[in-house]
């Protein structure tokens, strides 16, 4: 994520045809996984929802770390 983000801020971000390629063959992978669940888990799986999670959680491990060095009082 932070090198996304800085990419971003430096405006260097650049998109590379292959990371295309690559992210279609994990995405494929993943429909013909589900593919006997019939067409509602291929959709779903096709989507890649858990990436929207998986940042959530980056975001909240970061969140984590930076009260860890500031020590602030972890609660809930």
């Amino acid at each position: 994520m932070a090198t996304i983000v800085v990419a971003l801020a430096s405006a260097s971000f650049v998109i590379h045809p292959v990371w295309f390629a690559l992210t279609g063959v994990f995405v494929i992978e993943r429909v013909v996984t589900v593919r006997y669940r019939g067409w509602k888990h291929m959709l779903a799986a096709a989507t890649m929802y858990e990436l929207v999670l998986d940042g959530f959680l980056q975001l909240v491990q970061g969140k984590a770390y930076l009260d860890a060095v500031t020590r602030r009082r972890r609660r809930w």
